[in-house]
């Protein structure tokens, strides 16, 4: 993906950091901090499913459920942490727990 221009981050920024709901589904986002603002978002070293913002070092779940392939964003109200595992639930239900599935 391109780095986003200065003026879509920004609009992106501010139609998610009021309304976080649907992040999970716009692939931009990826690349947008939701604390500062930034467009510096690198893997963090060592957990390929996060995410962290190199100007305020913000970081986030952001990687594809291994059940269903779907976008998971651990900024996204739809995708609760699971108590147990850690990991975020997927608007599928599953998460990283072994054999579990857990409902939303």
């Amino acid at each position: 993906m391109e780095p986003l221009d200065r003026e879509t981050a920004k609009k992106l920024y501010d139609r998610y950091r009021k309304k976080r709901d649907g992040i999970r589904n716009n692939v931009e986002m990826a690349s947008i901090c939701l604390i500062c603002g930034s467009i510096h978002i690198i893997p963090k070293e060592g957990d390929a499913r996060k995410l962290v913002c190199r100007n305020c070092g913000f970081a986030f779940f952001r990687y594809e459920c291994l059940s269903c392939g779907k976008v998971v964003d651990g900024r996204d109200p739809r995708n609760p942490d699971c108590r147990e595992c850690g990991l975020r639930v997927c608007t599928c239900g599953a998460c990283g727990c072994p054999d579990k599935q857990h409902g939303n």
